[in-house]
């Protein structure tokens, strides 16, 4: 997959109640120099209705990434990832669990789940900057779930 061009962004699905999460992960893919559109959704009941295109998440696009929080409000975050894969129209789409979690417990869950990508949210800025590369060699088909995750 190529990078797209401005007139065709990535688009970012990113389940994550912390909204400083989200304007770091902007600027890490800003920084990449990476073309997308973000679509933030605070929770895992909106993101369970976004997947199954319920409501106002009807005619929602496609995401070319999916990334969730493990701690969520409502639903959590391996509910989410297991709602990803059986939902047939997001076959292909990798989807990522990124968190401040380093459980070798939720590793191992989410992996049997299909996770393509843990990723570990660090708390230096140089660090989570990083996360950007990340993305784009998910973006790009360079990773796998054996990749190991941002440290």
């Amino acid at each position: 997959m190529k990078l797209p061009t401005a007139s065709r962004p990535y688009s970012i699905l990113i389940v994550e109640d912390n909204g400083s999460d989200v304007f770091l992960l902007e600027r890490a893919l800003n920084r990449q120099k990476i073309a997308f559109k973000l679509i933030h959704l605070r929770d895992g009941g909106a993101a369970l209705a976004f997947i199954h295109k319920e409501g106002i998440y009807s005619n929602s696009p496609r995401p070319d990434l999916i990334l969730v929080d493990l701690n969520l409000p409502k639903i959590g975050g391996e509910d989410v990832i297991r709602a990803v894969r059986g939902a047939k129209h997001l076959n292909g789409v990798p989807a990522c669990v990124w968190s401040s979690s380093e459980s070798p417990r939720d590793r191992e869950s989410l992996t049997r789940l299909g996770v393509d990508q843990f990723i570990f949210k660090p708390s230096g800025l140089e660090q989570f900057m990083q996360i950007g590369k990340t993305v784009q060699d998910l973006l790009l088909g360079g990773l796998s779930a054996a990749t190991p995750a941002v440290s």
